[in-house]
């Protein structure tokens, strides 16, 4: 009986149109805008130590999505959640809360 019930399926999902199967890439459904991009420029970025209390405290805040730490450059880049903003001093306090000082931030940076 369930051979006959797999193989019923098996036939059911044979005959599928095949736009319900498509792919994410070409399906209708519209893509999320990406969110904006700030790169901040941060003084005292050395070590791995550093790089985490940076992502931990930044990554707390709720219009963050990601943020990635660049020490050799001394630079955190945070991308924001789609419709999300985050103020040149809002940043400014996370990053003195981690430890840290902000230099400059640059926006809409390039990915």
């Amino acid at each position: 009986m369930k051979l006959l019930k797999t193989l019923a399926l098996a036939a059911a999902l044979s005959t599928a149109p095949l736009a319900a199967l498509a792919s994410p890439e070409t399906s209708t459904m519209a893509e999320p805008a990406p969110g904006e991009i700030l790169m901040a420029k941060v003084n005292g970025l050395v070590c791995d130590f550093c790089a985490q209390s940076i992502r931990k405290i930044v990554g707390k805040d709720e219009a963050v999505q990601k943020v990635y730490v660049d020490l050799s450059k001394g630079q955190v880049r945070v991308d924001l959640k789609p419709g999300k903003s985050l103020d040149d001093a809002a940043l400014e306090k996370l990053i003195r809360k981690a430890g840290y000082s902000l230099v400059s931030v640059d926006r809409n940076f390039a990915k």
